[in-house]
């Protein structure tokens, strides 16, 4: 063999050469596309088992010991002895009281006193999410007041109502038995605090007669 076919069998591999790295590569794409889906199996399972203990870690079951006593609690601050944690977009300006409710005993009357500082209610469903909100400037003679309901305690009521009449009371359906109610009070100075403190945690959330 001369130097020039040498040359040329350099340039130009036997077929064979080319099949194997051919199958080698094939082999490589197979065993990435393999271990991709091995991760994306893994993560998926690690999601689903990961759901029960997240879902515990909602507003609702962080802050669902405020308030229990009939009538709304001071948000702490952070670093408070009750490891509760802070308040997600915290405002300086904004005092936060919650009162936790449980339908399980019936529908829970919300009563809140307006005064001259801005006061919010918002409607929290365990699990995340906003059901209902309202403000002061939707009040009647200076206090707000709605029941907040399952839909089958909503249509109890309705089916007790007196037949001909339209019940005048606000009913709110909480798509679940256990939520928050929030209540946000804006100060205007920081000597408003002790004014905006009192407003907040009177608002009153009872089970309704």
């Amino acid at each position: 063999m001369n130097a020039l076919d040498h040359g040329t069998m350099a340039a130009h591999p036997p077929a064979g050469h080319w099949r194997a790295r051919l199958r080698a590569g094939l082999a490589r794409a197979i065993m990435t596309t393999l271990a991709g889906l091995m991760l994306a199996a893994i993560v998926h399972i690690v999601t689903i088992l990961a759901v029960p203990a997240l879902s515990q870690r909602d507003a609702a079951h962080a802050y669902r010991e405020l308030g229990t006593e009939g009538h709304a609690a001071l948000v702490p601050p952070p670093g408070n002895p009750q490891g509760l944690p802070p308040l997600r977009e915290a405002d300086p300006d904004v005092v936060t009281a919650i009162c936790s409710y449980d339908l399980s005993a019936g529908p829970v009357r919300v009563v809140a006193r307006t005064g001259a500082l801005p006061l919010g209610l918002t409607l929290h469903r365990q699990g995340g999410g906003v059901i209902y909100a309202i403000t002061d400037r939707a009040a009647i003679r200076d206090v707000l007041e709605f029941l907040v309901m399952t839909e089958a305690q909503r249509d109890e009521r309705i089916a007790a109502d007196e037949e001909g009449e339209t019940s005048r009371e606000l009913r709110v359906v909480s798509d679940t038995e256990q939520g928050l109610i929030v209540a946000r009070v804006l100060m205007r100075l920081p000597s408003d605090r002790a004014d905006a403190e009192a407003l907040a945690t009177g608002v009153a959330c009872e089970t309704a007669g």
